[in-house]
């Protein structure tokens, strides 16, 4: 009998216990206040979690209304902490000894706003480009402009934006504007090939031909990758009617270029309005060869070929 009081004691110990461990935390404090920021101004919906160490670190939460005013009653006496958690802040926690015989006086709780993550230029200065040539390729050319003048604004050192800039004002059709963003975008970075390339094709279809051969003969022409230029060059002093100039510009897009077919037939063209008619034959049968399906000059180029019989 004595036995299965000790066992029936025990049970009832370890039936009570959870119960009286879970209210550990429960009483008659209260802790209370209001949160503020760093201006002063209340926060709201600010979470404050109150945790008891003695009590497993259990304890209840509150909120923060519009006023930034919060209270937690109903506990325990003794050293509380209290966490203040709010997106875009900074977490605070204090320690409180509560007593339950007499109440905290308000507190205010300071919350420090989160710092804003830094930006990595790079990466908004891939991301803005990226954007800008989606626009481009539709054809939205001034939008593209507007992301490319700004970040040409925030970031002045960075030299890809002028040309950027002028591509979409050409794309506009402003290619005087073009033709100023080539001229500062060369003046700082002299010597660019590109960029040479691309102010003296601009100049050249603007008729400002002398000016273009002159930019066009100062580049090195073992950097020319394409026979663009040549032809460019070429076929603006053609439209000038100044052939004898133009066929030394056809001469070098043959001579670096010589499977590109656009060379022989303006090569070709240009000696026959010299009196070169057995160096013109030669060069459009040479084209008429090469020439794709496709090029809209295939057809000019047989007519003459039979007219040449």
């Amino acid at each position: 009998m004595k036995t299965t009081a000790g066992v029936m004691v025990m049970m009832m110990a370890l039936l009570v216990a959870p119960g009286v461990s879970a209210q550990e935390w429960r009483g008659m404090g209260r802790a209370g206040g209001r949160v503020i920021d760093q201006d002063g101004k209340p926060v709201a919906g600010v979470v404050v979690k109150a945790t008891l160490p003695r009590a497993g670190n259990r304890g209840p939460e509150s909120k923060s209304n519009a006023r930034g005013e919060w209270a937690i009653g109903g506990i325990a006496g003794g050293e509380w902490a209290l966490d203040f958690i709010k997106e875009g802040f900074e977490t605070r926690r204090i320690t409180v000894n509560v007593m339950e015989s007499s109440r905290l006086p308000p507190m205010e709780i300071r919350l420090v706003a989160k710092a804003a993550p830094a930006v990595d230029p790079n990466v908004e200065i891939r991301d803005k480009l990226t954007e800008a040539a989606g626009l481009m390729n539709s054809k939205q050319f001034a939008r593209a402009r507007v992301i490319y003048e700004d970040l040409a604004a925030r970031y002045p050192d960075v030299k890809q934006f002028r040309p950027l800039i002028a591509r979409s004002y050409y794309g506009e059709g402003n290619k005087k504007a073009a033709i100023d963003q080539l001229r500062h975008a060369l003046a700082q970075d002299p010597g660019n090939v590109e960029l040479t390339l691309l102010l003296g094709n601009t100049l050249m279809e603007e008729g400002h031909a002398e000016e273009s051969r002159k930019l066009l003969a100062s580049i090195d022409e073992s950097k020319i990758t394409e026979p663009t230029v040549f032809l460019n060059a070429g076929i603006a002093l053609l439209n000038d009617k100044k052939t004898e100039e133009a066929l030394p510009w056809f001469e070098k897009a043959v001579a670096r270029f010589p499977s590109h077919a656009d060379g022989y037939y303006y090569r070709g063209i240009s000696q026959l309005a010299l009196g070169k008619t057995a160096e013109a034959k030669a060069d459009l049968e040479k084209y008429v060869s090469i020439a794709p399906a496709d090029a809209p000059e295939l057809v000019t180029a047989k007519k003459i070929l039979e007219s040449l019989k």
